[in-house]
């Protein structure tokens, strides 16, 4: 006999971000490169607004929540589209394996 498990509703997600809010955002952000969508990314541990590290590989990735490119951090809030040459071994072995 199946078992079934009843399904909550899922309310649904909206944007937090708009024009003003852009403006007010600190320039170390930036915006995606290809939908140049305004980001706002937070520490992966405190989920406090903060810029990832600057040359870490795993750590220094993104994925845009507007286009979903996986995108990486070079500072000054610029970003750019992560490339196979910016990926070493144990990024591999961790893609590998998601």
């Amino acid at each position: 006999m199946p078992i079934t498990v009843p399904i909550e509703e899922v309310e649904e997600i909206e944007e937090l971000w708009d024009e003003q809010s852009v403006e007010s955002a600190p320039p170390i952000f930036g915006r995606c490169p290809v939908c140049k969508k305004p980001l706002f990314p937070r520490d992966r541990y405190t989920g406090e607004p903060k810029a990832p590290p600057v040359g870490t590989g795993y750590a220094s990735r993104a994925k845009c929540t507007g286009c979903g490119a996986i995108i990486c951090y070079v500072g000054d809030g610029n970003w750019r589209v992560l490339e196979d040459s910016d990926l070493d071994i144990d990024d591999k072995m961790a893609d590998a394996i998601q």
